[in-house]
C-alpha cells in the first residue's frame, strides 16, 4: 500500500486493511510505503505500526512517485501470495478471498472496477489510457490501473520492474506477456472516495503516455 499525504484517509485504510486480514488470511503482513509524505501520515504510520508489528513501514525521501512505491512494496514482500491497494479506502480488501482461488492457474489476478464511483474527468482519461495502451503495448488489461491485483510472489522473481511515475500498471502487464506469465480478471466493487484527494492531474496523464512510447521501445 503505497501512500503519499494520506493523513486524512489513511487511519481508516489501515484499520479496514487489518480487519480484512484477520479475516481472510492467517498469516499477513501490511507493507505500507511512505513516499515522502509531508503531512502527519509519518506520525500515524509509526503509530500503528507501534500498535501492530505486522504492519511494515518502509519510507522513501524524497518522494519519489507511485511506481517506486510500489516497485519497492513489491520486492520486500516476504509472502507467498503478494496484494496490492491505495491508500484510499475505495475498495472492500475482504473481496480479495474472491481472487485468490485464482492463482491455482494464474501468476496474477486483476481487479476491474464495477460500479465505478470517480469523478467524470477520471472516467475519460481512464478509457483514453486503456485503449492507448492496448494499441501500444498489445495488451488485453480491461482496466489497467485498478489498484486491486493479487499475484503469486514468484511473479516477481521472474519480473524486473523498473517504471517511474504512474506507469507501473501497463508495465506489469506488458512485462507478464512478455514473460510467459498468464492472468485473469473479476469484477470488485469500487466506493467513492471520501476523505484526501488524488495525485493524478492532467499532466500526469501526458506524462504517462510519453512514458508509454518509451516503455514499448524498451521492451
Amino acid at each position: 500500500m503505497p501512500a503519499y499525504n494520506e493523513e486524512d484517509v489513511l487511519p481508516v485504510s489501515l484499520a479496514e486493511a487489518v480487519e480484512a486480514l484477520e479475516e481472510i488470511a492467517g498469516d499477513w503482513e501490511l507493507i505500507i510505503v511512505d513516499d515522502g509524505s509531508r503531512d502527519r501520515t509519518p506520525q500515524i504510520l509509526a503509530e500503528w505500526s507501534a500498535r501492530e508489528p505486522r504492519i511494515r513501514v518502509l519510507t522513501q525521501v524524497p518522494n519519489q512517485g507511485y511506481s517506486k512505491a510500489l516497485i519497492r512494496g513489491f520486492y520486500s514482500a516476504q509472502k507467498d501470495v503478494v496484494f496490492y491497494t491505495d491508500a484510499d479506502a475505495q475498495f472492500d480488501l475482504r473481496e480479495i478471498v474472491r481472487l485468490h482461488p485464482h492463482l491455482k492457474n494464474h501468476d496474477m489476478v486483476c481487479g476491474y472496477r464495477v460500479g465505478r464511483k470517480d469523478p467524470p474527468i477520471r472516467f475519460v482519461t481512464s478509457f483514453t489510457f486503456n485503449k492507448l495502451q492496448s494499441l501500444i503495448l498489445g495488451t488485453s488489461a480491461r482496466d489497467v490501473n485498478c489498484a486491486f491485483k493479487l499475484f503469486r510472489r514468484s511473479f516477481f522473481e521472474k519480473v524486473k520492474l523498473d517504471s517511474d511515475g504512474f506507469l507501473i500498471d501497463a508495465e506489469i502487464y506488458i512485462r507478464a506477456k512478455k514473460a510467459g506469465l498468464t492472468f485473469t480478471q473479476l469484477g470488485v466493487t469500487h466506493r467513492p472516495r471520501t476523505m484526501g484527494s488524488t495525485t493524478v492531474k492532467l499532466k500526469t496523464v501526458t506524462d504517462t503516455l510519453r512514458q508509454l512510447w518509451q516503455l514499448r521501445r524498451s521492451i
